[in-house]
């Protein structure tokens, strides 16, 4: 999912969010933070962990392009890929390679 200012209002003012969109404005809330820093994502490394219903943890070395996101949902562990320009759960990506 691209990241988008707008999306990110629109799921922080809504009640009753879906898992899906709940998963939506934590890891689009976490590339905001990215934005409102002013970090250059690919010089910043990340080591952040939120708890809570949703615990995540948000990962990525200097100088790496992409991050990886461990997401706990309901005891399943969904994993994703992240920058400061959106996000995409891996198993979708991979998706793509059996496709062919």
């Amino acid at each position: 999912m691209k990241y988008s200012e707008v999306e990110v209002h629109k799921l922080m003012k809504a009640k009753g969010l879906s898992l899906e969109e709940q998963i939506r404005a934590s890891i689009l809330n976490f590339i905001r933070t990215i934005h409102l820093n002013n970090q250059n994502f690919i010089e910043t490394s990340y080591r952040s962990e939120f708890f809570g219903d949703l615990p995540m943890t948000f990962q990525k070395e200097q100088g790496q392009v992409m991050g990886l996101i461990t997401a706990k949902v309901n005891g399943e562990v969904r994993k994703f890929v992240f920058n400061d320009q959106g996000y995409e759960e891996i198993e979708m990506l991979l998706q793509l390679i059996e496709e062919k």
